[in-house]
């Protein structure tokens, strides 16, 4: 089996505690929803209206969904610690949707990472080479931590990402 991630830092990266404290946060809010959506479909179903409560159903699924995924990306991410690289994040020209996340380690090792959520953050940092962040998990469970860098960027960008690839080292 390969290895997802470089072995760790001696000391954690400055944003490290930062990015598991926003995983664990969005987290909490998509728990919140999801079982507030539950409760309202509970509720419309013994008041008779089932059709409403189908549609309920239906928005709870997406935050349930994601409620799923940040919470294997939150564990992952305790669990393997965060690494420092740079990444670039390529973009489709014509939605300006992130397709992919070129990783390079400090040891000079990179792996390929493919974004599955996608603000109008991470669409913003497309095509900007090298930009500084943090990576932890492994395999369909990992996140990438851009830090703020005033004026630019007044706030981290947190995202989920899976590994296209194992870490591998380019040939001199």
């Amino acid at each position: 089996m390969g290895d997802w991630l470089p072995p760790r830092e001696p000391d954690e990266p400055q944003w490290a505690a930062r990015g598991t404290a926003m995983l664990d946060t969005s987290l909490r809010w998509l728990v919140f929803s999801t079982v507030l959506g539950v409760l309202v479909a509970a509720v419309l179903l013994f008041s008779g209206l089932v059709l409403p409560m189908i549609a309920v159903l239906t928005v709870t699924g997406v935050p349930g969904y994601w409620t799923f995924a940040r919470a294997r990306q939150a564990d992952a991410a305790r669990r393997t610690g965060w690494r420092t690289a740079t990444v670039t994040i390529t973009t489709t020209s014509r939605t300006r949707l992130p397709r992919s996340v070129a990783v390079r380690f400090a040891d000079g090792s990179r792996i390929d990472l493919r974004p599955w959520e996608a603000g109008s953050a991470v669409r913003a940092l497309g095509e900007l080479p090298g930009l500084p962040a943090l990576v932890a998990g492994s395999g369909p469970a990992m996140t990438v931590l851009i830090p703020p860098k005033p004026p630019l960027r007044e706030k981290p960008v947190v995202f989920g990402v899976r590994a296209e690839t194992y870490r591998w080292l380019p040939k001199p």
